[in-house]
């Protein structure tokens, strides 16, 4: 007797874990871009100290390359930190278009220097715990900036829903508040680079999900930065 096998029914619509949850479009979106402050004038940190150090020469010249790319994103709402080098960045393009720049000092710079790199290869987090005399103060520190992080960024999207924000900030913020959302530990946020006069942008849906669509975006910049990522973090 011949049985007939019956070829099983395949919807090329459910091949995916997003299309077989059949996801709803949930709008308005919210656009939250994190942008690093552009190249501050190192030569005066000592005379100024780090939050009033001024944009150098070549900050100045990157700024011009950021605005460009701030005009195709058309912010409507802008934020900065208390610190020169972020309300500097973002002043130019706030007086073109007669934006107020919110100062926020939760966007201050967060104090790493207590921090030092932890090596992560052949070493579980056990054997670091046991080595590094400082990794639990650490993951304790990161764990509190996540927390402020996700405040933050739950602030910001309850205050201007279905709207571009910009928040001129500085690197290691912007670290922590991607990491927060990846939900990384202290190697995450020690492996990540952000550069100056980067954007990174989250979109934030109506019901509060949040997607991180592009981290450390510098192709508006004529030159990218070096490319020895150590050798670029000394330089800033």
């Amino acid at each position: 007797m011949d049985v007939k096998l019956k070829t099983p029914f395949v919807n090329v619509h459910l091949q995916t874990p997003y299309a077989k949850s059949l996801p709803q479009i949930n709008g308005p979106y919210t656009r939250i871009y994190l942008i690093r402050h552009c190249h501050p004038d190192y030569q005066l940190k000592d005379a100024l100290g780090d939050e009033k150090m001024p944009l150098s020469e070549i900050g100045r010249k990157q700024r011009k390359f950021l605005n460009k790319k701030l005009e195709q994103i058309k912010l409507e709402k802008i934020y900065a930190s208390e610190f020169t080098r972020s309300k500097e960045t973002a002043e130019d393009f706030a007086k073109k278009h007669k934006k107020k720049i919110y100062i926020d000092k939760r966007l201050n710079e967060v104090d790493w220097t207590d921090w030092y790199k932890v090596k992560y290869f052949n070493m579980s987090e056990k054997t670091r715990v046991k080595k590094i005399r400082q990794y639990k103060q650490i993951e304790k520190k990161l764990n509190q900036e996540h927390i402020s992080s996700r405040r933050l960024l739950a602030d910001i999207y309850k205050k201007n829903k279905g709207k571009r924000v910009g928040l001129f900030c500085h690197g290691n913020i912007i670290r922590s508040m991607v990491t927060s959302i990846l939900n990384t530990d202290v190697i995450g946020f020690l492996s990540m680079e952000i550069y100056q006069s980067s954007v990174t942008k989250l979109v934030i849906d109506r019901d509060g999900f949040i997607k991180i669509n592009y981290i450390n975006n510098i192709w508006h910049l004529p030159h990218k930065p070096d490319e020895d990522l150590f050798l670029a973090a000394l330089n800033q």
